[in-house]
C-alpha cells in the first residue's frame, strides 16, 4: 500500500484542484472533496510504490493529483478538450475520446484507469464501455470506478414527488450527457462481469456533501439515519482486475 494521509490530500487538493481551471463550476469540487479522497485512498492501496501509468477518462482531477502526490506517468481523455490545456500546463498527455461511441484509445496501455462519476452519463451498456476499457489495461491492471447508486435516498425522494430522476436518453454523439443511466450495485457487477474483468469488490458508500438546493438539504438531515443502511447510500465503489 502507497503512503496516503489525509493532510498531504488536503494540501494537493487545494493546489492542484481548487486553484485550477476546470470543467465544472469553482463550487462543485469543495462540495465532493470526500469522493475524490476515497478514490485517491483506495488508488493508494491497489497501486505498488513505484509510479504506474494511470489513465483518468473525464475530469483529470484525478490523474493530476496521482501525479503530483506520487509522480505517476497521469494521462486524461476526455469526449471535450476543454480542460486540457489545464492539463497539459500540470505536465498531463491528453487524447480525445468517447467512451460511448470510440472502440479503443489506441494502443495505450495502463496499469490503472480511474472512471468517476463517467458510466452514468453513457447512453450504452455499461459493459461495452468497459470492455473498452478493459483492452486498454495491461494484465493485471486495476479499474476504479464511481457512480451514483440508483436505490439513493435522493431517487426515492424525487420518485416520491413526481420529479425526474434521468435525463433524457438518447443515441451517442459527440456531445456529453446528463445522468442518462444510474446502477444499483447488482447491476454494476454484471456490467463489469460481462465486461471481461475479474476479482471485482464493490461497496455502497456515502460520500459526504452538501446539496444545493435547500430542500435538499433539509431532506439529507431528515434522512440520514437511513444511511445506515447501504443500499440507500448515495454511491457505489467498485475496483476490478483486467484478466
Amino acid at each position: 500500500m502507497r503512503a496516503f494521509g489525509s493532510h498531504d490530500f488536503a494540501r494537493v487538493f487545494d493546489q492542484v484542484v481548487l486553484a485550477g481551471d476546470w470543467q465544472e463550476e469553482p463550487q462543485y469540487y469543495p462540495r465532493y472533496q470526500s469522493r475524490y479522497e476515497a478514490v485517491l485512498h483506495r488508488f493508494a492501496a491497489l497501486a505498488p510504490d513505484e509510479p504506474v501509468d494511470v489513465l483518468e477518462v473525464g475530469g483529470g482531477q484525478l490523474a493530476a493529483m496521482a501525479r503530483e502526490l506520487w509522480a505517476d506517468r497521469a494521462t486524461v481523455a476526455d469526449i471535450t478538450d476543454a480542460c486540457f490545456p489545464t492539463l497539459s500546463g500540470l505536465g498531463i498527455d491528453t487524447f480525445r475520446f468517447n467512451l460511448a461511441l470510440d472502440e479503443s484509445g489506441g494502443d495505450r496501455q495502463f496499469d490503472v484507469i480511474l472512471l468517476s462519476e463517467v458510466i452514468e452519463h453513457l447512453p450504452v451498456p455499461g459493459h461495452v464501455a468497459l470492455r473498452r476499457l478493459r483492452s486498454m489495461l495491461r494484465p493485471g491492471g486495476y479499474l476504479i470506478c464511481t457512480t451514483p447508486n440508483l436505490y439513493r435516498l435522493r431517487n426515492i425522494v424525487y420518485l416520491a414527488l413526481g420529479r425526474p430522476i434521468f435525463d433524457h436518453f438518447d443515441t451517442p454523439g459527440d456531445q456529453g450527457c446528463g445522468h442518462v443511466l444510474e446502477y444499483s450495485a447488482e447491476h454494476l457487477r454484471w456490467q463489469i462481469e460481462r465486461a471481461g474483468f475479474a476479482d471485482i469488490e464493490l461497496e455502497l458508500r456515502e460520500f459526504a456533501h452538501v446539496p444545493n438546493r435547500r430542500a435538499d438539504r433539509l431532506l439529507m438531515r431528515v434522512g440520514k439515519p437511513l444511511l445506515r443502511v447501504p443500499r440507500f447510500r448515495d454511491n457505489l465503489l467498485a475496483t476490478a482486475v483486467a484478466p
